[in-house]
């Protein structure tokens, strides 16, 4: 048994193989759902029980064509992670109209994120990711949408990062071979720096995130939003980990702090002052990915914790998004917030999952986010007063905002709240998707210390 080929070469294979099958659209998406619950829930049971017993003996390492896909034993739980996400987000699309070709390129896009991270030399992760985002972009947008700006901003953006990242490697793996010198390290930093800011819409290359929300479908956008932030967060820890050299660099985690602190408050300011629904979701996202970013700034501090509490939180804020919006607008083409009036009374469960959403990414309490919330306000108080004032300066205008679209939906015009007959499945989905979203924020230290432990395995020098 060789675990890249579980994990990577089959399902790609499989997931392509599907798209036979796309014209029967039911077996179609149950296919690929159960494949991905098969690979997660596989991944944990097979890390849990390499944890018991080393006997196991599959093989780790992949070679092709001189280069290595490795999946070890302390990846799996994140790699399992991954699968599940993209369970999730495909039995999410059984409600929602969408290209006939997207379920299948969700897995294949789960793939390539996981072989980016798996793959050595590590500088073909950043071409893989841009492989990735070219392969899945496409299948984003339905008839109904003609614009494509965003999408060129989109790919030219990414492929800016690339090339930025590519040539700071290609700069930082000299140092394998003979020490980094002051001067390399600070314009490979800066490099690094430019090309990760790019590659996640940081402040001012933030534009292309709202911009592309408002041209193609929410919903696989959300899941876009949400695994490619987390491989490009799990790059930049990759870096981190392979040399001590940028690590000991006294310039790098401040400037990841401020330009985390930047983005958390231009995704609360931007929010608030949206009309358009799917860029007000969108400048919420960004707010999220901007918490990961400022998680990472504070290692030294907190080593890896802080990212790890994150990672649930942006997970489930950014699903309940994405599938209420997709549930609140699917009926009524709804696109702005005034479209909103009176939405509670006709699509309950959906307006609830959206506001759910809102607040995880802000740490109300009960939600998924709350613990988190909790832990990197404490550090930042203690580390740098200024980043904790402008997270709860943000966290206060996004609680405006959910305030603002409560309001909307509670707008009567004569209607009363529409309780349905039967309970069908769409309305059980959103049920367990609140249900993932409160668990961890009423049992969070059950959770999380598994996170912290899985997190700490697989970087274990930061």
């Amino acid at each position: 048994m060789n675990l890249p080929i579980i994990w990577i070469i089959i399902p790609a294979l499989l997931a392509a193989g599907s798209l036979l099958m796309r014209e029967k659209r039911a077996w179609y998406v149950m296919a690929l759902s159960v494949l991905c619950l098969i690979l997660g829930i596989s991944a944990f049971v097979l890390s849990f029980q390499h944890s018991v017993t080393t006997d196991l003996t599959s093989q780790e390492t992949l070679l092709i064509l001189g280069r290595s896909l490795t999946v070890s034993y302390q990846d799996l739980p994140l790699v399992g992670s991954i699968y599940l996400l993209a369970f999730f987000w495909i039995i999410s699309l059984n409600f929602y109209e969408s290209n006939d070709y997207l379920p299948a390129f969700c897995v294949i896009y789960a793939v390539l994120n996981i072989a980016s991270f798996s793959i050595d030399p590590f500088l073909y992760s950043a071409l893989i990711i841009f492989l990735a985002n070219a392969l899945y972009l496409p299948v984003l947008s339905t008839d109904s949408f003609i614009k494509i700006s965003g999408r060129l901003r989109f790919l030219l953006y990414q492929l800016i990062s690339i090339f930025l990242i590519l040539l700071a490697g290609w700069i930082l793996a000299g140092g394998e071979i003979a020490p980094v010198e002051s001067d390399q390290l600070f314009f490979s930093t800066l490099l690094l720096g430019f090309g990760i800011s790019i590659w996640l819409g940081v402040f001012p290359f933030h534009t292309w995130i709202p911009l592309l929300s408002d041209e193609v479908a929410f919903l696989p956008f959300g899941y876009m939003l949400t695994l490619l932030p987390l491989s490009g967060i799990l790059l930049l820890l990759k870096f981190l980990n392979n040399f001590a050299w940028l690590r000991e660099y006294n310039a790098f985690f401040p400037a990841l702090q401020y330009l985390g602190a930047v983005m958390v408050i231009l995704g609360g300011l931007g929010a608030f002052f949206q009309k358009s629904l799917p860029r007000l979701l969108a400048f919420l996202m960004m707010t999220g990915i901007g918490l990961l970013l400022t998680s990472v700034g504070f290692i030294p501090v907190a080593s890896t914790d802080l990212v790890a509490v994150w990672i649930i939180p942006f997970f489930a804020g950014n699903w309940a998004l994405s599938f209420g919006f997709s549930g609140l607008g699917k009926g009524a083409g709804i696109r702005s917030i005034e479209g909103l009036r009176g939405a509670f009374y006709d699509r309950p469960l959906s307006s609830v999952l959206l506001l759910v959403g809102l607040l995880t990414l802000i740490g109300f309490p009960l939600t998924a986010g709350y613990a988190s919330n909790l832990s990197i306000l404490s550090v930042t108080w203690n580390a740098n007063r200024l980043i904790a004032i402008t997270i709860l300066i943000s966290q206060i205008l996004i609680l405006a905002t959910g305030v603002r679209l409560l309001l909307r939906m509670a707008i009567r015009e004569g209607k009363r709240i529409t309780i349905p007959e039967k309970v069908n499945l769409k309305q059980a989905l959103i049920l367990v998707v609140l249900l993932i979203d409160l668990i961890p924020g009423i049992f969070p230290s059950i959770i999380y210390n598994q996170l912290f432990a899985i997190i700490g395995r697989i970087f274990p020098l930061l």
